[in-house]
């Protein structure tokens, strides 16, 4: 090989290598953390704040659609004294909603607190996979029978609400009829000066083409809504009765309760495990219970997700893995439980 040839091979060679690297090389972080992961995203493609001033808009060009076709992850923080009940937004498409909020993105992850809405089909999970079966609960500020725009068909919650799966956790929808590029999102709880929440809804045209209209606000709160909400576990957590995962698990059946703090009320709590939903029970006192039988189930990993969302719109989310064994009996040899 002459001495020209060689040095082409060797800026190949490099050419190559800095392709692998990059190609190798993770995708950006988030600029904008207010939306938790969904699907494709790891944070908000958009960012609106509010302040004293007005409002502005801002993107994260390395946060795509959250399906790779036309939805947006949306986050709203709060840097104003009042606290935002609604908010009116416009852009051409914007409400012209399909199957796929960001409960049902048509891929994992979704945000923790989507949960299949109440009569949908024995073992429905929310795995991302599409439709009108999962959505945040009603926040309590939202009507009893509120039907959001494009789901007239699928399941309602217990108060007659149609979720889309496009709401957050404390919000929904008010859109003309037929209207498809302007409407308000409502917050329940409003937004605490300070605190953020995020929703999901159509992709604008642009960053440019989204417009924000003026706030309903109330006189300011403490951020976060007032109560601090507890840790899922421990001494002090909302989450009482699970055997720690630290050993195998030999115990097959035990009971788990939700436990009760002045000041914080509960209005749903959701309990899977190895993401089929389990029975669950409201004592008129409200407390949860939850009875966990791992009677039956293949001996391996077991995983037990526990989400309590609270009358506030604030959720807890715990989980637990666990890997069943067998416990050996004194001079009986290895028996299974």
């Amino acid at each position: 090989m002459g001495r020209k040839a060689r040095v082409v091979a060797s800026f190949l060679g490099a050419l190559m290598g800095m392709i692998v690297v990059l190609a190798g090389a993770p995708a950006s972080q988030a600029l904008f953390t207010q939306c938790p992961p969904v699907s494709k995203d790891t944070g908000c493609q958009f960012l609106i704040t509010v302040t004293n001033a007005g409002s502005s808009i801002a993107e994260d060009a390395t946060q795509p659609p959250y399906e790779g076709e036309d939805d947006a992850l949306i986050g709203v923080q709060n840097s104003s004294s009042r606290s935002i009940a609604a908010l009116p937004l416009e852009a051409s498409g914007l409400f012209a909603f399909e199957q796929d909020g960001m409960c049902d993105p048509g891929s994992p992850p979704v945000p923790a607190g989507c949960v299949p809405v109440p009569g949908t089909p024995a073992g429905t999970t929310c795995d991302g996979s599409g439709g009108y079966n999962c959505s945040f609960p009603p926040p309590p500020g939202e009507p009893p029978g509120t039907i959001e725009l494009q789901n007239t068909v699928g399941p309602a919650w217990p108060n007659g609400d149609h979720q889309n799966g496009y709401e957050g956790p404390t919000s929904w929808f008010t859109v003309p009829a037929q209207q498809f590029t302007q409407g308000t999102v409502n917050f329940s709880p409003a937004i605490a000066p300070g605190a953020s929440t995020y929703f999901s809804l159509e992709s604008p045209p642009s960053v440019n083409a989204l417009k924000v209209g003026t706030p309903s606000t109330t006189p300011g709160g403490p951020a976060g809504g007032g109560t601090q909400l507890p840790p899922a576990f421990g001494s002090k957590g909302a989450i009482q009765g699970l055997p720690s995962p630290k050993v195998c698990l030999s115990k097959r059946h035990f009971t788990i309760h939700i436990r009760r703090y002045k000041g914080i009320s509960y209005v749903e709590a959701i309990v899977f495990i190895n993401k089929r939903q389990t029975s669950l029970s409201k004592a008129r006192n409200g407390q949860f219970t939850s009875p966990i039988n791992l009677r039956g189930l293949p001996k391996g990993t077991v995983v037990v997700k526990i989400t309590v969302i609270t009358s506030t719109g604030g959720i807890i989310v715990g989980k637990r893995v666990y890997h069943t064994c067998h416990k050996k009996l004194k001079g009986k040899g290895r028996h299974r439980l």
